[in-house]
């Protein structure tokens, strides 16, 4: 194969490499704006799954009457659905609390020990709540860790893609000399 072909040919296969290169880089930088974004939601989460613990142990101590006015049903409404002890958990644990809270009360309704209810309500409370905190936390871990690990393997690429570049160029440089050499000599 002719050397200024060779050459060439390396030339093209470096514009190529330079190329993936920057576009790498530019994954890389939406990757870190991505990861600062993420842990500022993730941060959120758990900072709102903490802050909701001691908010339902009041309002578990405490029955709460009936909404005089629309706001208030509508503000019942949303924390029924989206705020209230054990609707941020799911699976075997929240059917596990829930009938235990619902024995336990029976029990004590029928020993005429009604004053207890609403420890218990804060105890099953605090234990529904304080699962959605952990798994919020998990959720937020695992999910940093995973962006972690894609921002390690784009440093790894755009390293082993920076070294061949460098080989690339090595080698063109080579060829460059001896196309020189042949030159001088001819």
């Amino acid at each position: 194969m002719n050397l200024m072909h060779q050459y060439n040919a390396i030339a093209r296969k470096q514009l190529n490499i330079a190329e993936g290169i920057n576009l790498l880089k530019q994954v890389q930088t939406d990757l870190n704006r991505t990861m600062l974004t993420a842990n500022a939601w993730g941060f959120t989460a758990v900072i709102a799954n903490a802050s909701l613990i001691p908010l339902n142990v009041i309002i578990n101590a405490f029955e709460i009457k009936k909404a005089n006015s629309l706001y208030q049903a509508l503000v019942r409404q949303v924390y029924d659905t989206y705020s209230k002890s054990g609707t941020r958990i799911d699976g075997h644990a929240k059917t596990a609390l829930s009938i235990l809270k619902k024995v336990v009360i029976e029990e004590l309704k029928h020993k005429g020990m009604t004053d207890m209810i609403p420890g218990v309500n804060i105890i099953v409370g605090l234990a529904e709540d304080s699962l959605a905190f952990y798994k919020a936390a998990e959720m937020v871990g695992t999910g940093n860790q995973e962006m972690k690990a894609m921002a390690r393997n784009l440093n790894n690429k755009i390293g082993a893609l920076t070294r061949e570049l460098t080989q690339l160029g090595i080698k063109r440089a080579q060829i460059l000399e001896r196309m020189q050499y042949i030159s001088r000599n001819a």
